[in-house]
């Protein structure tokens, strides 16, 4: 009569330890410089907002395009996801399979348009 108990409690125990999420294509957190462009104070509508338009909208935009989890349209939508998606992380990576935005050549943005988002980020997500 135990094995019948053992056989349920092994496998609660394997389906409640499995996670769903899908944690092998998300990147790790990486350190904000405090201050990456030493001298400027870098807003969203002043600096962010046409890196963005011209880099993420195509997929994160209405419509969602190429399985992209979320919009990127609105200042709000972007600091949700510097915040709660670790999209710095996304964009600074040098992981060619998680790079955002993708390329066909595997590389990312360049060096200098990444570090106005983090000098953004640094500066307190400003707006304008």
């Amino acid at each position: 009569m135990k094995s019948p108990i053992l056989l349920v409690a092994l496998v609660a125990f394997t389906l409640f330890s499995c996670s769903s999420s899908d944690d092998s294509t998300t990147e790790p957190e990486v350190p904000i410089d405090p201050d990456p462009i030493p001298g400027q104070t870098s807003t969203y509508v002043g600096h962010v907002k046409v890196i963005i338009d011209t880099n993420c909208t195509e997929c994160h935009g209405t419509p969602l395009q190429n399985s992209a989890p979320m919009a990127l349209e609105t200042f709000q939508e972007v600091v949700n996801a510097v915040n709660d998606r670790n999209l710095f992380s996304f964009i600074s990576t040098n992981n060619a399979f998680n790079v955002m935005p993708p390329s066909d050549e595997g590389g990312r943005m360049p060096q200098a348009t990444i570090d106005i988002v983090e000098d953004w980020i640094a500066d307190g997500l400003l707006q304008q």
